[in-house]
């Protein structure tokens, strides 16, 4: 399949400046045309006749009836073997005689010893053969995310899936159907096995199985084969939800939408949740509508249901839990997971949805407005500074701890801290140009060169004491650039492009002076070290720790480091969830050298001693699941 490339230029060429690699045997290949390098910024969508994926896409089943034209959110996992999706009430029995009176796991079970075992893997290369005779079957449930619909199915045993444990010895049995699977435009017959996945917010993972010889995966994206169909938002909405006009705002930190609920009843049996909802002029409406899990929020429990809402054309329904918003100004929230399926925002103006059907792409080629993600670098003074937009401010602003105005040589000068984004804060003294007044504040404005995207200009910005609980950073305000500011909240770090290669999913990678071979995993939100003899201390008021690292290669190592976080790993079905110490390490792979968080768990009964997870892959790694040792052993 052939796919027309709609990738777009985000940022001007001017503002990046990339070391080009020729095509060849363990090298870093640099993804380029004759036309452009692909950059972070600038992904392409297609490489080596695959697509690209993000981490994140639209999947659709091809051969359920009522669900081809519905997209189920699928989290894109180059550490997965197989591709996995929530179903319902499974069963597997065999039409053999021979295992009558058996089922489930212990019919799953009883066929894997028969055949050679757990740890023979005989089940990949054939399942089912004449001479076998397994004539297995599954029986399950899926339902329908927006109607509650329950459709029952039936499909033959592909065959058995099994998947080690983090947690324990015994491996865990699912069974496997092959189902069509779509994304992107391409249809691909894939082993699926089917699992209990109400725990986690996709209900498909797609592994190898689907992604092996037809597509790359990019972590540093949420739905990045439909960005360029991506709707055009103001800084604040109204939507309608059955009539009633709910005013929306947008939250840049929070992953999942929220809506103004009272009353509500939920019915176990049915799975529905009854609410009303009403705006601010007193208009409300009574909904029932299916129960798509509970999440917990802040230690409760909220229904999360998927809310059909309508502005203007635009008519979807949009995943949001339920919640008293009584006390806010806006009914609707809608968090990043909703913004990435559908949206970009224009900070500059406000209720563009229900005005004009604008996606990016045309607007892009209308206008030429700064595109940042909701976490950005700029250098100032040639200092790191966490820089993110705002919706609230015209002139950017530096906020930092405190400053000092005092009379200088040339005037008015303020003194303060640069709040670098590694923690070297810089003490500087500048010029202040004038003062505006916000509100009952007064803002002393300053003119500076400031590094951005690799490219240096002058700047005015204004200065501000942050309030408690804020955190220094720089605030790209609405007037950044006369053409407005988009912000995109599926990536990171758009004004900081870095060249796209690609690898295949296992490389040797270099941490911390020790070189071994890593599996590239997009589906680990961070990366993950094997750790043995793990032991948690506090030194001179830090949390630390040490341990033990080693792997099959015969490297040993020991290491202390100062614990950065703790991570609550959510549980596989039938696994118990655990903690883990979060550490930073210095990893090289490819070009690509960065301190990253890692976590710190034992991984001994895994073939791989480390997984890289997004928060490294994000900087241009484009993963393949077809080949290793792409950037050489």
């Amino acid at each position: 399949m052939k796919k027309i490339n709609k990738s777009l230029s985000l940022l001007i060429a001017s503002m990046v400046s990339l070391p080009l690699l020729a095509d060849g045997n363990d090298t870093a290949v640099m993804m380029k045309n004759d036309k452009q390098a692909y950059t972070t910024a600038d992904p392409a969508l297609e490489w080596q006749d695959k697509v690209i994926l993000g981490r994140v896409e639209n999947v659709y089943y091809q051969d359920i009836d009522g669900l081809t034209e519905q997209p189920f959110i699928g989290k894109i996992d180059t550490g997965a073997d197989t591709t996995s999706m929530h179903a319902e009430n499974i069963h597997v029995y065999s039409n053999n005689e021979k295992y009558e009176g058996m089922q489930d796991t212990e019919l799953m079970q009883t066929i894997v010893d028969e055949f050679g075992g757990p740890k023979s893997n005989w089940w990949l290369e054939s399942f089912d053969t004449p001479e076998r005779n397994i004539q297995g079957v599954v029986k399950f449930d899926i339902r329908h995310p927006t109607t509650g619909e329950v459709i029952s199915l039936e499909r033959p045993l592909a065959r058995t899936s099994v998947i080690r444990s983090r947690t324990s010895e015994i491996p865990l049995y699912r069974p496997v159907i092959n189902i069509p699977l779509k994304i992107a435009g391409i249809t691909v017959n894939t082993d699926v096995n089917l699992t209990d996945r109400s725990n986690f917010s996709a209900p498909i993972l797609i592994g190898k199985t689907f992604l092996k010889q037809n597509a790359w995966v990019f972590a540093g994206y949420d739905y990045l084969q439909s960005q360029s169909d991506a709707r055009i938002v103001g800084r604040s909405e109204e939507f309608f939800v059955d009539g009633v006009s709910l005013k929306t705002s947008f939250s840049l930190a929070n992953s999942y939408s929220q809506m103004h609920a009272m009353d509500i009843k939920i019915d176990e049996e049915k799975r529905t949740v009854t609410f009303d909802t009403a705006n601010k002029a007193g208009d409300k409406t009574t909904l029932t509508l299916p129960l798509e899990r509970m999440l917990r929020v802040s230690g409760e429990e909220r229904p999360l249901v998927f809310v059909p809402v309508k502005a203007g054309d635009f008519e979807k329904p949009i995943l949001a839990y339920l919640k008293d918003r009584s006390k806010y100004s806006s009914q609707l929230r809608l968090g990043k997971n909703t913004l990435n399926k559908y949206f970009i925002i224009d900070t500059k103006d406000k209720n563009v949805l229900r005005a004009e059907n604008m996606t990016l792409e045309t607007l892009l080629s209308e206008r030429d407005p700064l595109v940042v993600a909701t976490h950005e670098i700029i250098y100032l003074d040639g200092t790191p500074v966490n820089a993110e937009p705002s919706f609230a401010i015209n002139t950017p602003v530096l906020f930092v701890d405190g400053f000092e105005l005092s009379k200088g040589k040339n005037g008015e000068q303020a003194s303060f801290y640069i709040p670098s984004s590694d923690g070297s804060d810089k003490k500087v003294i500048k010029k202040v140009e004038r003062k505006i007044r916000v509100g009952e504040s007064v803002r002393p404005i300053l003119k500076e060169q400031v590094v951005i995207g690799g490219k240096e200009m002058t700047l005015e910005f204004a200065l501000e004491a942050i309030g408690k609980g804020d955190e220094p950073h720089f605030a790209i305000g609405r007037a950044f650039k006369k053409d407005g500011v988009l912000v995109n909240t599926r990536t990171e770090d758009l004004l900081d492009p870095r060249p796209l290669f690609h690898t295949g999913y296992i490389e040797k990678a270099q941490v911390e002076g020790l070189k071994f071979s890593v599996k590239l995993d997009t589906g680990a939100d961070i990366s993950s070290m094997n750790a043995l003899n793990i032991k948690r201390f506090e030194k001179d008021g830090k949390e630390m720790v040490s341990f033990d690292y080693e792997n099959a290669e015969g490297l040993k190592q020991s290491f202390t480091k100062e614990v950065v976080d703790i991570m609550r790993i959510r549980a596989k079905a039938g696994e118990k969830p655990n903690e883990r110490p979060v550490v930073m390490m210095n990893v090289t792979l490819g070009e690509v050298s960065k301190t990253v968080r890692v976590n710190l768990q034992d991984r001994s009964r895994f073939e791989y001693s480390m997984i890289l997870g997004k928060n490294f892959l994000k900087n241009g790694v484009v993963v393949g699941s077809d080949n290793t040792y792409l950037l050489g052993k």
